[in-house]
């Protein structure tokens, strides 16, 4: 789906070389404008031919852009100075929420790992570009002021959300020396905040017997409050409900 991507959509020429291939030596001469950093499996500080071919990239006098994806990601932090952990389960799945810090909208994405980048390691000029909506771990990285970016999750998905693929349009517009204005928001923003007692106003039926769905969803409401320790102060003009049954007791 990369190949196709660069090949067929973007119409560039893409060369393929495996993961320990020495840039800086180069020793199939082969000419490059832009470095594309591909997904892979685990662990990523078991790359260093990589991320010294990246070091490589980055140090050069006039930048040439770079983009990865998944373990290029991770790669490509590593490589700028920052650090990665392993997550206790990894995001997977084909619905991974993730917040671009440009503009604050949410994308669904393809995800498949178990590393994430450490955003607080990040050195200077290096900053978040998206987060997970989730857990807030971060979801891809981006240079402040040379064309350095990367993403955790797939643009390239297919079956999958084809919703991030405009960032294929971006790397390769850096490549075609195509401005690429770049404006971040605070991720802290994001960060949620811990409530520990919630005001619930309950709904009542607007006639007899038309009660049971409203009912139903304000005691599945103050079971998943509880779960996470929050009090709940329930106001209800319904008074024959369950959500004031003695199992609710700890609600006032």
């Amino acid at each position: 789906n990369i190949i196709r991507y660069f090949v067929d959509t973007h119409k560039v020429r893409l060369t393929v070389v495996p993961f320990d291939y020495d840039l800086e030596a180069n020793p199939s001469n082969i000419p490059w404008e832009g470095l594309f950093l591909s997904n892979g499996p685990g662990d990523p500080t078991m790359c260093p031919q990589t991320i010294k071919s990246i070091q490589y990239a980055l140090e050069l006098e006039t930048p040439r852009p770079i983009f990865g994806i998944c373990l290029g990601n991770q790669l490509l932090a590593l490589a700028s100075g920052a650090k990665t952990y392993k997550m206790k389960y990894g995001n997977r799945g084909m619905n991974q929420p993730c917040v671009d810090l440009r503009s604050g909208r949410c994308y669904i994405t393809p995800q498949n790992h178990g590393f994430a980048v450490d955003s607080s390691s990040l050195p200077p000029m290096w900053k978040p570009l998206f987060i997970n909506a989730n857990d807030l771990t971060n979801e891809g990285i981006v240079h402040t002021d040379k064309p350095f970016f990367s993403v955790q999750f797939h643009p390239e998905a297919s079956g999958g959300p084809l919703d991030t693929s405009f960032l294929f349009d971006k790397f390769v517009g850096h490549v075609r020396k195509i401005s690429q204005p770049l404006v971040l928001q605070n991720g802290l923003a994001f960060q949620q905040k811990a409530y520990k007692k919630v005001l619930l106003v309950g709904s009542g039926g607007l006639s007899i017997g038309q009660a049971g769905e409203f009912d139903y969803s304000g005691s599945q409401c103050i079971k998943a409050l509880k779960e996470e320790g929050i009090e709940v102060i329930l106001i209800n003009p319904n008074i024959a409900t369950v959500q004031t049954s003695t199992e609710k007791n700890e609600v006032t």
